[in-house]
C-alpha cells in the first residue's frame, strides 16, 4: 500500500442500465472531461445495446443481470484502484471531490469506508449530517447513500464483503443494500468513517424516501426479519402507526398494507432459507 494515495488511485464505480453512448457521463462530470478519471462502468443490458470505450480511462461491463446489488458486486470484484467510489448515472460531482476523497483516507489511515455528503440540487445538504468527522456507530447507517460511501478496495475484497443481492434495486426486496453492506462491513470489524465534506448532488428525492409504496413497506418489514426476526411483528405494528400518524396512508388502507408487510416478513423467511442468507450480510 503506497503512503500516501493520489488522485490516480481513486477509481469510480457506476452502476447503469441500457447506455449505448456517454451522454450520462457527460451530466455526471460537467466540470470536466469525464475520460480523464478511472471510471468502470457496469451496463445492465440486453445483447443488442452495448456499450464500448475508446478511452483506457473507462472500463466497460455489459452484464445480462439485472439488480443494482449484482451490479455493485460485478463492479467491486473488478476495481483496479486502492480506492472505489460507489456511483449512478443520475449524480453530478462537484469539481474537487476527487481530492477531497483521497485527502479523507490519507488523514485517516485505518477507515475501510467514508461516508461523504451530498448536496441536493436544490443547494441544501440532503441529511442533517454531523458537524465533525466521526467514527459511524452501526446504529447510524440507515439514512447513508450509496453514492457517499467510497470504499479501500483491498479491505472489502480480503474481508469477502458484499452486498446482499437480495435486496436493492431490482433484487426481490428493493431497499436497504447500502445498509446491509456497511452493517457486514461493521461485522468484519472494519472501521467506517463519517467525513464533512461534499462530493456528490443528488435531487432531494429518492426512491427511499416512498415510505408508504407497498414496495417499500414490503422490503422494510423483510429487512426488519433478517435483522430482529419475530420483533419483526411488532416493527411491522409500528411502522403501521406511524404511516397512520404523519398521514401517509388512510384508516382504510391500513389492513391493505398490514398484509403486505407479513408477505414481506413471511418472503423473507423463504428467501433466505434457499439462499442461506446471513444476518450481517
Amino acid at each position: 500500500m503506497p503512503d500516501r494515495y493520489q488522485t490516480s488511485d481513486l477509481e469510480i464505480l457506476i452502476s447503469t442500465q441500457n447506455q449505448t453512448d456517454f451522454s450520462f457521463l457527460e451530466r455526471m462530470f460537467p466540470f470536466a472531461p469525464y475520460h480523464q478519471f478511472n471510471i468502470l462502468i457496469i451496463n445492465q443490458t440486453k445483447s443488442d445495446q452495448i456499450l464500448m470505450s475508446d478511452f483506457p480511462t473507462v472500463r466497460i461491463l455489459n452484464s445480462k443481470e439485472t439488480g443494482l446489488s449484482k451490479s455493485r458486486n460485478l463492479a467491486l470484484a473488478n476495481a483496479s484502484k486502492n480506492i472505489v467510489l460507489i456511483a449512478d448515472d443520475d449524480v453530478i460531482y462537484t469539481a474537487d471531490f476527487d481530492a477531497k476523497i483521497i485527502d479523507a483516507f490519507n488523514k485517516n489511515p485505518n477507515a475501510s469506508v467514508i461516508h461523504f455528503q451530498t448536496q441536493t440540487t436544490e443547494n441544501k445538504l440532503f441529511w442533517n449530517y454531523p458537524k465533525n468527522y466521526k467514527k459511524l456507530h452501526i446504529n447510524q447507517l440507515t439514512n447513508v447513500l450509496s453514492v457517499e460511501i467510497a470504499i479501500k478496495t483491498a479491505d472489502i475484497k480480503k474481508s469477502k464483503i458484499r452486498f446482499n443481492e437480495l435486496f436493492g434495486l431490482g433484487a426481490q426486496f428493493e431497499d436497504a443494500e447500502s445498509f446491509f453492506f456497511l452493517r457486514a462491513a461493521f461485522h468484519k470489524k472494519k472501521e467506517v468513517l463519517f467525513y464533512p465534506e461534499t462530493i456528490v448532488m443528488h435531487p432531494s428525492f429518492t426512491s427511499s424516501d416512498e415510505v408508504e409504496s407497498d414496495r417499500k413497506i414490503y422490503a422494510k418489514m423483510a429487512g426488519f426479519q433478517k435483522r430482529f426476526g419475530r420483533f419483526s411483528y411488532i416493527l411491522l405494528c409500528k411502522y403501521i402507526f406511524f404511516l397512520i400518524r404523519k398521514r401517509f396512508i388512510s384508516f382504510k388502507e391500513i389492513k391493505t398494507k398490514f398484509i403486505i408487510g407479513l408477505k414481506g416478513i413471511n418472503d423473507y423467511q423463504i428467501f433466505s432459507k434457499e439462499f442461506t442468507d446471513q444476518k450481517y450480510d
